[in-house]
């Protein structure tokens, strides 16, 4: 597939500008399927519905995409999420309306579970690069879009998941760098195009997703993609 002759554009409309106004935060199109879910899950592997979705967060044309599960859940995300400039934040990534920080997580001005964890998980890249500049730079696609402690649904699809791929095919079809931190078996069978792609990469160990040198072999290639965006703008 020849990078530049394929239309790169989302087949999918975006169902994530039709997220509920307040919890429980579930599009529509999904409630049937998570309903007979989550009448029958226990404990750690319901899906919390009390804190909004994170399909994706990041500019959708960002030249590195990394590929995720799904977001995880801690106690203090319902309290995090129901705050006014947070659900303003989560709603422009949805849009993608313009934002200093795409990748809200790097966002100094906000305190969230989300934002330790991916500072810890980038921390290679932020030696490297500020905050600002990295925030433009990476996209992150989760595999599944609804929150939870932990992914116990790998048979469970839903119809907003189309969307995510779509923009993984897009991020292809443009010769983005992507790099699947986790679920690549998940991954290849929703988006076969990722198998051999030629500027895609697996993690080593996809237990402790950190992306450095050490654990991804297209660390320089990461690199690469984000000092040549930023030499752009």
């Amino acid at each position: 597939m020849g990078i530049g002759l394929v239309d790169s554009a989302p087949k999918h409309l975006n169902p994530w500008l039709t997220v509920p106004s307040e919890p429980p935060y579930l599009l529509r199109c999904d409630s049937d399927a998570i309903s007979i879910y989550n009448a029958k899950a226990q404990g750690m592997c319901r899906l919390q519905l009390n804190a909004l979705p994170e399909p994706f967060f990041g500019r959708t044309t960002a030249p590195v995409v990394l590929l995720g599960l799904n977001p995880g859940f801690d106690e203090r995300d319902p309290e995090v999420h129901s705050r006014p400039e947070f659900q303003a934040l989560l709603r422009k990534n949805y849009m993608q309306g313009l934002s200093t920080f795409p990748f809200y997580f790097l966002d100094p001005r906000f305190e969230s579970p989300g934002r330790a964890w991916w500072e810890r998980k980038l921390k290679p890249l932020l030696d490297m690069f500020k905050p600002r500049a990295l925030a433009r730079s990476i996209l992150c696609v989760e595999y599944f879009p609804y929150h939870s402690r932990r992914f116990c649904h790998a048979s469970l699809q839903v119809p907003s998941q189309e969307y995510g791929f779509d923009l993984v095919r897009s991020a292809i079809a443009r010769g983005a760098v992507v790099v699947l931190m986790r679920a690549r078996k998940l991954w290849i069978r929703r988006v076969p195009e990722l198998e051999g792609y030629s500027r895609g990469f697996t993690l080593n160990n996809v237990r402790n997703v950190v992306v450095s040198p050490r654990n991804c072999a297209g660390f320089d290639v990461v690199v690469s993609a984000i000092r040549d965006a930023n030499a752009q703008t």
